[in-house]
């Protein structure tokens, strides 16, 4: 297929979009509406309403999104393992997430579905088959409880939101699609005026062996502060200690998900190829000062990890590079969130090998997310309203590992995204 034809809707749909949505604040109740048609009075309006709807609809919460994506994939010159075998490639996909919560006096139950093939790190569902129908999965299902007279304490368990502070450069460590399985506690507390304390910590399931009581699981910390000196700047600091139990040297894939790039597996046959060959005891600072230049916000924001853990190359593939640090600073200038709001944003990420799981990271950075991988990531956003926005974002990446074995440099069975990829999303989001 030429360019011109898939590239053709992506822009007569930038172009439309703000004419489509310029109206959608101006939707009224259903209640209003009925008493303009004459089909009920005001009187029995207001009858249905508090004596059926009332005490379930302040129970209830209802949201989603629906995100149209155009994704150009760009070899930069490295045939030799680079993405999709060094060929360039266009891919069209859609993200549809449906979301309900319910309160039931202190406890909460939240139900999330959402596009996309299961996959830990993403919900796209990549438009293909011949139009065949797209399935539909569980993304979150838990249950909260913060007590009325407690509100500085809430419990969650089940597939759970991730309860750690988490900014953008945090993608470091999480993909913002990653909702954790198991238990969560979070704390929070205010000892002076504009100084904030909170406390997150959470035990998650990574997968079940069902043998000698070595299930794999992630045990994470985090504590931190926020300051407001002053109505114009805010600043929260944070560091968190992430640790993987039983997570590597006993299968071949003990974590039982979508493997990304990066970690240092083993090259076989004794421990199995792509056998995880190293701990991971992850300690992960994050600074983030929101400042308010005039009328436009402004947010910097870095994350720092490190592995504590010792790490190895024994039994890997030769001429794989490893490492146990990583780093991602940047700056988002304005606030795509209202209506005619806009932003601009520029990062730069390294991950060594072994700085974190790979298999939890952005999914985006690359040609399949992960570790081992340095780059640049600039975005602009607009929003036509408070519920539509255009986005374009383009990802400048490059392997810090040496492809030798792809099978154990790109991690596991997946060869893809192991060389120098650059990546450019056209995105139109539209929240309800």
């Amino acid at each position: 297929m030429r360019l011109w034809a898939i590239a053709l809707p992506v822009v007569l749909g930038l172009v439309l979009l703000p004419f489509t949505f310029a109206s959608a604040d101006e939707s009224k109740p259903l209640k209003q509406m009925l008493v303009e048609k004459g089909v009920i009075t005001k009187e029995d309006a207001a009858t249905v309403q508090d004596t059926v709807f009332s005490s379930w609809v302040d129970r209830i919460t209802f949201s989603g999104d629906l995100r149209i994506r155009d994704s150009q994939f760009f070899d930069d010159n490295n045939a030799n393992g680079a993405y999709n075998n060094g060929v360039n490639q266009n891919r069209l996909r859609f993200r549809l997430r449906l979301a309900t919560e319910l309160k039931l006096g202190d406890v909460a139950v939240g139900v999330r579905l959402a596009s996309g093939t299961g996959q830990q790190t993403g919900t796209n569902q990549t438009e293909t088959a011949l139009f065949t129908g797209k399935a539909l999965w569980i993304d979150r299902a838990y249950l909260s409880w913060q007590g009325s007279q407690t509100k500085w304490l809430k419990v969650t368990a089940g597939k759970l939101p991730n309860p750690f502070f988490v900014v953008y450069s945090g993608d470091v460590v999480w993909d913002e699609d990653v909702n954790p399985e198991g238990f969560s506690e979070s704390f929070k507390g205010s000892p002076a005026e504009h100084v904030n304390l909170f406390f997150n910590a959470g035990q998650f399931v990574l997968n079940e062996l069902g043998t000698n009581n070595h299930d794999p699981w992630m045990l994470g910390e985090q504590g931190g502060i926020s300051v407001e000196p002053t109505s114009r700047v805010k600043t929260t600091l944070a560091a968190a200690f992430y640790e993987s139990i039983n997570a590597s040297g006993r299968d071949s894939n003990p974590l039982g998900g979508y493997v990304q790039q990066g970690n240092t597996r083993s090259a076989g046959p004794n421990p199995p190829a792509g056998t995880l060959l190293n701990n991971y005891r992850v300690l992960d600072t994050t600074a983030l000062v929101n400042v308010q230049a005039g009328p436009i916000p402004i947010a910097l924001m870095g994350d720092y990890v490190r592995n504590l853990a010792n790490t190895t190359t024994t039994g890997m593939a030769s001429g794989k590079a490893t490492g146990n640090e990583g780093y991602q600073l940047g700056a988002i200038v304005g606030k795509a969130a209202e209506a005619n709001t806009w932003e601009v944003a520029y990062f730069y990420k390294l991950l060594q090998t072994d700085a974190t799981l790979a298999d939890l990271t952005d999914s985006d950075f690359g040609g399949s997310g992960g570790t081992a991988r340095r780059g640049h990531i600039v975005w602009g956003a607009y929003n036509f309203t408070k519920y539509a926005q255009i986005k374009l974002k383009y990802f400048m990446t490059k392997s810090i590992t040496p492809v030798t074995t792809a099978a154990s440099v790109c991690g596991g069975t997946n060869t893809n995204g192991c060389g120098d990829v650059n990546r450019l999303q056209a995105d139109i989001l539209v929240k309800f």
